[in-house]
């Protein structure tokens, strides 16, 4: 998972803007575990960047359900899945 790399006016740290490779899941004791090379714990993290923390997304309000649309795309899922299963089958 990467981060964006869009440049984000007005938060505090470019920390909070770009990932660093002490935020990287390959970092420990200042080495990059996939490459085997020192790294600056602050520098930039490289394209093989993996979070160590998942940053939640902007999370949605959520809407009222309606259960008997629900019931329905259950329902549809449930019979393209069977149809699916019934194609394997034949294979």
């Amino acid at each position: 998972m990467c981060y964006s790399t869009n440049i984000i006016i007005g938060l505090g740290k470019e920390s909070e803007m770009f990932p660093t490779h002490k935020d990287c899941r390959n970092f420990l004791n200042g080495v990059c575990l996939l490459l085997g090379v020192p790294v600056d714990p602050n520098g930039p993290a490289c394209p093989r960047f993996s979070a160590k923390t998942v940053k939640p997304s902007i999370i949605q309000p959520h809407a009222e359900v309606d259960l008997a649309e629900l019931k329905g795309r259950l329902d549809r899922i449930e019979a393209e899945l069977a149809r699916i299963k019934a194609a394997l089958k034949n294979l």
